[in-house]
């Protein structure tokens, strides 16, 4: 598997082997003593033990009590993070946990979370987590990946961290109508940023440039969170967040060719399972 950065926003994912799993996660809060640490080491391994590439799409990082964050709370403080040097540990410690996942690890989106301390701080803490680790591309926080074989199959992957609240009535799935419309050619539609977490898949009538009508899915997926919500107090219980399904989501693409009359398509099959 490579990945590779085509445009500011826009990159290539190349992988060989037949199917190829993936696991797309986001909103970990590695830093965060909410995080579900537990789960997200069981999650690598398994990706690890697999071979599935892994795609953050956004928050990695928590990183919210430095005296600048009107959020912060000193209980929310993990103990090996209480010194004057709070963000260099927290991305040291990051780096240091994912050493042994550094050849799986692919892309390290945006979320508010980085771009709060990018605004702030003047620095980029997912550049220097990239840097550190010698592995994956610290990307945007929205864009494209196509993802492709070597032979021509390929899949289309919007994403994009997520904005808004956490719609605790729709879960935000009324979303998927506009992106849907927004974003036509994906094949794929990421999103996180919530803490929501669920599936969608929805069937479509394609035509082909010859005239030729045929019929695929649009996958899309709203990613979990690996950050527990503790009632006791804090930035989440005060909001009324409601209590998120944690994990993300297992992707499997598989090659699939159509050859009906004048259309040859060659199409990634996608299969979803819930990673939790």
């Amino acid at each position: 598997m490579t990945l590779r950065q085509f445009g500011e926003t826009t990159y290539n994912l190349d992988f060989e082997d037949n199917p190829q799993r993936f696991l797309f996660i986001s909103d970990v809060h590695f830093d965060s003593v909410k995080c579900d640490r537990q789960l997200l080491t069981k999650h690598l391994d398994e990706a690890l033990a697999t071979n599935a590439g892994v795609l953050v799409f956004g928050d990695w990082f928590d990183l919210m009590q430095g005296m600048y964050d009107p959020r912060r709370s000193y209980s929310g403080l993990r103990p090996e993070y209480k010194s004057i040097t709070y963000l260099d540990d927290v991305i040291n410690d990051s780096v240091d946990y994912l050493k042994k996942y550094k050849d799986i690890m692919l892309f390290f989106g945006r979320g508010n979370h980085e771009t709060n301390i990018e605004k702030r701080l003047s620095t980029s803490p997912l550049d220097r987590l990239v840097q550190g680790l010698g592995a994956g591309i610290a990307g945007s926080y929205a864009g494209w990946i196509r993802i492709r074989t070597g032979d021509d199959y390929s899949t289309m992957l919007h994403f994009h961290h997520g904005y808004g609240g956490a719609a605790p009535r729709s879960k935000g799935v009324l979303n998927v109508d506009l992106d849907q419309k927004e974003f036509s050619d994906a094949d794929i539609i990421v999103s996180g940023h919530t803490h929501q977490k669920w599936h969608v898949p929805i069937s479509r009538e394609r035509i082909s440039n010859k005239m030729h009508i045929y019929v695929d899915t649009c996958h899309h997926l709203k990613l979990g969170s690996y950050k527990k919500l503790d009632r006791f107090a804090g930035w989440e219980v005060e909001k009324g967040f409601s209590q998120p399904r944690l994990g993300g989501w297992w992707l499997e693409l598989s090659k699939r060719r159509i050859r009906r009359g004048t259309v040859d398509k060659r199409l990634l099959d996608v299969t979803v399972v819930e990673a939790s």
